[in-house]
């Protein structure tokens, strides 16, 4: 039995590689996408929807997330509400916001992920970055991305500053 999966966000740039990935797979069935602003009702012969309480009731295991931080807290609470595992790419969360999404998540006996980036050489970078601050007094953190980046500084520099500000 496959994985089934929804997608908010599906038309940004990660919500597309994400799409690709999963129809992709033969374990994983991508069942319906959702973006408001979408005129189609169809996107590769999968259901788009426009409104997330359009899919209570629906049949999915997992809600992936590559929206905005505007409505990211709201949509991944949407998806432990309705038992969808939630897979999240978005930051902009509050430290407050990660708390309340962990204990809801224990609540509902559901697992999840929200992770600033999920690129392997990200994740080692921020790994590296939280072992060497131990032997370094002074830190800087620079990046460099392209213009059409939304968030600055990028979830992934603020991860990185908090696992290396735990070690000290």
């Amino acid at each position: 039995m496959s994985i089934r999966v929804i997608i908010a966000g599906f038309k940004g740039k990660m919500g597309q590689a994400a799409c690709q990935m999963v129809l992709a797979d033969p374990d994983l069935d991508l069942v319906a996408v959702l973006d408001p602003f979408e005129s189609e009702s169809e996107w590769q012969g999968i259901p788009v929807f426009n409104d997330k309480a359009d899919l209570v009731g629906f049949e999915a295991d997992v809600w992936v997330d590559f929206t905005t931080p505007a409505v990211a807290y709201e949509n991944t609470r949407f998806a432990l509400e309705n038992s969808f595992a939630p897979v999240v790419g978005t930051t902009g969360f509050t430290s407050e916001e990660i708390t309340e999404l962990k204990a809801f998540s224990r609540e509902q006996d559901l697992g999840g992920l929200i992770a600033p980036n999920f690129a392997l050489g990200a994740v080692l970078l921020m790994q590296f970055a939280a072992q060497a601050a131990k032997y370094f007094p002074n830190v800087e953190i620079i990046e460099l991305h392209h213009d059409k980046k939304k968030d600055a500084p990028s979830g992934t520099a603020i991860k990185t500053a908090e696992l290396m500000a735990e070690v000290r």
